[in-house]
């Protein structure tokens, strides 16, 4: 018998009415039931062997009536798609707040001394320190022995000699004396001392305005450079009728003459 089925029905019923309908067919009592119900078949009952091959369509089947356990489990492996695409990223999560410090652990052992470095390059010498006050002066110490006595030294106006010049006829200017009356031999003195005798007699107004030792060029009026062996008298030009100049002379080995001139 062939059953015709309007619309969808659920796959429990028809597998009963598949069922329903051998039972009937195959039966032998005219009082066999028309339609089986679930609970006339035992679970496991049915299996693929009992339906004949393209009779269930997908049509046959409602909508969301067949769940995974309605599955058998090789059906439910054949049924597993391959796996999908990964995912994007998720957005970075908020930082977490800081934990507390944790308890300081306990110092470590010392370690051993390391090797002596090299020694460095001496520094820069610092500067001097201000002096020192002065220490206290010393004990006197004890005199020395007397040295002995040195030989005697020359007498400063050994070979000395007195010069004097008497002008007969007076003068009012210049006048001069000198140690020798040779330039060579005068040289070889200095004079120490001079000085002048005039204006003592007679009626007249001389008057000396310098004395010094030296001697006169004559050519020029003036004293001549670096010469001290004579004496000079210079007068104030007026006339009188005695003059003498005299000069007190030692040889130049007795004394120690020196040169010097002012800028001024």
């Amino acid at each position: 018998m062939q059953v015709t089925h309007k619309g969808r029905v659920s796959a429990a019923v028809i597998g009963l009415g598949l069922v329903g309908g051998l039972v009937v067919a195959g039966g032998t009592s005219a009082t066999a039931r028309a339609l089986l119900t679930g609970g006339d078949i035992a679970d496991g009952t049915i299996t693929g062997a009992d339906l004949k091959n393209e009779t269930v369509r997908s049509w046959d089947i409602a909508d969301g009536t067949i769940q995974g356990r309605d599955l058998a489990s090789a059906l439910k492996t054949s049924l597993k798609g391959n796996n999908g695409a990964d995912g994007q990223n998720g957005v970075d999560g908020v930082d977490g707040v800081d934990g507390e410090n944790g308890v300081d652990g306990q110092n470590g052992v010392d370690g051993e001394n390391g090797v002596d470095g090299l020694d460095g390059k001496d520094g820069i010498d610092g500067k001097d320190g201000a002096d020192g006050l002065n220490g206290t002066d010393g004990v006197d110490g004890k005199d020395g022995v007397d040295g002995k006595d040195g030989a005697d030294g020359r007498d400063g106006l050994t070979g000395a000699i007195y010069r004097s010049l008497t002008y007969t006829n007076g003068g009012g200017g210049d006048a001069t004396v000198a140690c020798a009356d040779d330039q060579e031999t005068s040289q070889q003195y200095v004079a120490i001392a001079g000085g002048v005798e005039a204006g003592h007699t007679g009626d007249n107004d001389f008057a000396v305005t310098a004395s010094f030792p030296g001697r006169m060029d004559w050519e020029t009026g003036k004293p001549k450079a670096n010469r001290l062996d004579g004496w000079i008298i210079l007068g104030n030009g007026e006339y009188t009728d005695n003059l003498t100049v005299w000069a007190l002379c030692v040889p130049t080995d007795a004394i120690e003459v020196q040169h010097d001139t002012l800028e001024n």
